[in-house]
């Protein structure tokens, strides 16, 4: 049996080996900020928004367009009766030019433009803020979660310790003929329990540590040295000054207030097509040409100037103008009522996390009186099975407990952290943070 000892013991020292990486959280974040593939693609997006918002995608710029070409032409007219000149005639031509088109008036349809790619812009950067903030939360947990992983790890660890301890307390017990067989098997037992417990916690933190190279977009195989302890939890909040923070700052509202914004601008939009348009054209045009026929040859150019204002008023197009002004009302109304049924639920999501928070908190406390009566009682166990006053059954139910203890403790650790997060989230802090 000593060897199941010394094998376990050599084989955790071999677990904890590998070279290991310091990790900060702030750290974590970064990476996930530069190596996200969604918030890359969230980030080029708004590129594309900012490239489109110029006065040149409007219809405020002018477009101005040169021309140009070069002609030949061969008329055989040397067997025609009927043609005054009976040879063949050759032509040749180039032609350039230049022309401008400019839209002076459009019902103001140009600035209403330009005001919708400055909301579209704003809409984009927002889309971007939320990957990020989901990006931001997902890795907290996610690093949050390891820590805790590995904090679980540390009370198997503990467990093997002590059931080593008594193992060899029963053994040394035994040669001196003051235990029993069965009493050292039952500890037998408990270590190989633990030590599969331990096996697949340490599984269990591979697979958080893995998640959390992947929210970085690194490599699987990298392990961390997380550095960033566990932030204070006793941290209290106004509900009233959350629900204000959240109206003000949340993405989510702020986004679908660009929504009704971009609706409201289509209905101008719509009203500026019952408007005359304006334009004014000009260009120049120049025509080199030369023809040939028989013995007769000759050149001309020719310069055309022009310029032009034009007058466009639609009297009537089937009702078109008027039906699109009503279906952008139409849409802006649904967007003002989208923009309500959102403040509602985020505002129903923050009283949900904020009463969860409070709760999670009283939990979080009993949690850690649960753990200190049991570490309270493992020590009280460990005296009295040393003393004959229980039997190794009574005492492993003891170490039980002192698990469950911390496990309940660790589990409402980190439910007390994701809920801390989502209000940060939900109040526009994330980011800020």
């Amino acid at each position: 049996m000593p060897k199941l000892t010394l094998s376990l013991s050599a084989f955790f020292i071999l677990l904890f080996s590998q070279a290991q990486t310091p990790l900060s959280l702030n750290d974590a974040i970064a990476k996930a900020l530069a190596n996200n593939y969604q918030i890359q693609i969230s980030k080029e997006r708004v590129v594309i928004a900012e490239n489109n918002n110029t006065w040149g995608g409007t219809s405020l710029a002018p477009s101005i367009n040169l021309n140009g070409g070069f002609n030949n032409g061969i008329t055989d007219n040397s067997d025609n009766p009927t043609s005054f000149i009976q040879a063949e005639l050759r032509s040749s031509s180039i032609s350039y030019g230049a022309g401008l088109n400019w839209t002076l008036f459009d019902g103001f349809g140009m600035f209403i433009q330009k005001e919708q790619l400055d909301l579209l812009e704003q809409q984009s950067e927002g889309n971007a803020a939320i990957v990020i903030e989901n990006s931001i939360q997902s890795v907290a947990l996610a690093y949050y979660n390891v820590l805790l992983q590995e904090k679980r790890m540390e009370v198997f660890e503990e467990l093997i310790e002590l059931s080593n301890d008594r193992l060899a307390y029963e053994r040394t017990k035994q040669e001196l003929g003051a235990s029993t067989t069965f009493d050292q098997l039952q500890f037998e037992n408990a270590l190989v329990a633990d030590s599969t417990n331990y096996l697949l916690q340490r599984l269990s933190k591979q697979n958080a540590m893995r998640n959390l190279n992947l929210l970085m977009s690194e490599s699987v195989e990298i392990v961390w040295q997380l550095t960033t302890e566990i932030e204070d939890l006793e941290e209290n909040y106004d509900f009233g000054d959350l629900r204000n923070k959240t109206l003000s700052n949340n993405s989510n509202i702020k986004n679908q207030y660009i929504n009704t914004l971009i609706a409201n601008t289509e209905i101008r939009r719509a009203k500026a097509g019952l408007y005359p348009v304006i334009g004014f054209n000009a260009g120049a045009n120049q025509n080199n040409a030369s023809f040939s026929a028989g013995e007769f040859e000759g050149e001309g150019t020719t310069i055309n100037y022009f310029g032009n204002f034009t007058l466009n008023f639609n009297l009537f197009n089937g009702g078109r103008a008027r039906r699109a002004i009503q279906n952008a009302k139409v849409n802006e109304a649904i967007a003002l009522l989208n923009q309500e049924e959102l403040s509602l639920n985020v505002e129903n999501d923050l009283r949900n996390n904020y009463e969860q928070f409070v709760a999670q908190q009283q939990i979080y406390l009993l949690a850690q009186r649960g753990v200190f009566f049991a570490n309270k009682s493992l020590e009280i166990a460990s005296e009295k099975f040393a003393s004959g006053a229980i039997n190794s059954f009574n005492f492993r139910d003891i170490q039980l407990a002192y698990l469950q203890a911390q496990s309940a403790l660790l589990e409402s650790q980190f439910n007390l952290i994701s809920t801390k997060t989502n209000l940060v989230r939900l109040t526009g802090g994330l980011v800020q943070q």
